[in-house]
């Protein structure tokens, strides 16, 4: 596994050999084992957070009110030992053949398995006591798939669903722990007419898990209270078990990456802008948006003092361009963006969208605080799974971004 992982960042240092080695470098490092994924497994996420504060120290950016971090706590669940399924005599890979759902619990043991053959079966009461209800997606047409899914989501007296899928696997975070376990099993990966499963998985529900969010502040020459603010989300979804790794090369090590590069650039006094320039990196995006809306509501500098924040996210690709969140709620500044990429010719397509609570940017814009959400498009697939890895992404568009950006704070940085 070890040489494995060498020989993907070798080839992510081979692709990027022309430019931005620094980007490519943080992203490394940021998406390496050591780092578990950098969720709740041997404090990844505080590992990554302690990374971040190092490279704004180096770059000779300022703390907030006296410190790099802003601390608070959440719930999580994890699974930090055995992450076992055989299916009849087959073992299965987790993250590869198989996910626990996130708000799985522990279980153990051997278990006889039921297939359900059609939305509207009537199971006899206890008949489906301490086994597992297999459903296969690919049994039912493209039309009940909402019914399949309200049908999951409220299932039968059971032990637990083995839900089949039969495209890919998608992993994500939960503060709880349900009383079924769920787990979805690839299609491809499933032997037919299995009719037991052995099931060995340890979870640990951390009631409140400390994590923090990292800043650093670089003052305006002239317009010091006045803020354009740069985030990032730093954290991803860890380890499900001690093998499979969920390292978030694109998912967000690339964004943070971006902002490492931003702080870097401004820090130097002749790229310093009038307005005063805030970088932050959250924690808990990927368990709701949590370090975000922590910071919304314990803003260490006024919220209403931001001129504009620019949240990355997904910044490994853009082969096909860039899309805008609140492009549609800005349009002057959209239409600031759009001038600068077609007269310094950057990005394929810049596209726009409306509001969506799909990334860090979301608080702030709900707490009136102009923001815009970025993220590449195209390339790599791979997303909230064990294939995002550095290897994988091309940063086709990296640079072009940071111009971009770099144009558009000194047009609106004064």
């Amino acid at each position: 596994m070890k040489q494995f992982f060498n020989l993907i960042f070798l080839l992510f240092f081979v692709i990027h050999s022309a430019f931005g080695q620094q980007a490519a470098e943080h992203i490394r490092v940021l998406a390496s084992p050591e780092f578990h994924g950098r969720g709740y497994y041997k404090n990844g996420d505080r590992k990554a957070a302690e990374y971040i504060r190092k490279q704004f120290i180096n770059y000779g950016l300022q703390p907030v009110n006296g410190s790099y971090f802003q601390p608070f706590t959440f719930p999580v669940n994890t699974f930090p030992g055995k992450m076992k399924v055989v299916a009849g005599n087959t073992l299965l890979s987790p993250g590869r053949d198989f996910i626990v759902s996130p708000s799985c619990p522990g279980i153990k043991g051997t278990f006889e398995l039921v297939y359900l053959t059609s939305i509207d079966q009537v199971f006899e009461s206890n008949s489906l006591n301490n086994k597992f209800l297999v459903v296969d997606k690919s049994a039912f047409p493209d039309s009940l798939s909402t019914k399949i899914d309200s049908f999951i989501k409220s299932p039968p007296s059971c032990k637990g669903l083995i839900i089949l899928e039969p495209k890919k696997l998608t992993w994500s975070v939960s503060g709880k722990v349900n009383e079924r376990a769920i787990i979805r099993v690839l299609t491809a990966s499933w032997p037919q007419k299995t009719t037991t499963i052995t099931l060995n998985i340890q979870n640990k529900l951390i009631s409140e898990y400390h994590s923090q969010n990292v800043m650093g502040m670089i003052p305006g020459t002239t317009n010091k209270d006045s803020f354009i603010v740069f985030t990032a989300h730093y954290d991803h979804l860890g380890r499900m078990g001690k093998e499979a790794l969920f390292a978030g090369a694109n998912d967000n090590a690339s964004g943070t990456s971006m902002i490492l590069e931003l702080a870097k650039f401004y820090a130097q006094p002749q790229n310093r802008p009038a307005k005063s320039l805030l970088f932050i990196a959250f924690a808990g995006e990927e368990a709701g948006l949590i370090g975000s809306k922590y910071y919304t509501q314990q803003p260490p500098l006024p919220l209403g003092n931001i001129r504009f924040l620019l949240n990355l996210d997904l910044m490994g690709n853009g082969e096909e361009g860039m899309m805008v969140v609140n492009g549609e709620i800005h349009p002057e500044e959209f239409a600031l963006l759009e001038k600068i990429n077609s007269e310094m010719q950057l990005l394929p397509v810049i596209g726009k969208r409306g509001k969506a609570a799909n990334s860090d940017h979301y608080w702030f814009s709900e707490k009136g605080v102009p923001a815009f959400f970025f993220y590449t498009t195209g390339g790599s697939k791979a997303y909230h799974d064990i294939d995002d890895l550095p290897g994988v992404i091309r940063l086709a568009e990296f640079e072009d971004v940071q111009t971009l950006i770099k144009e558009f704070v000194r047009q609106t940085g004064q």
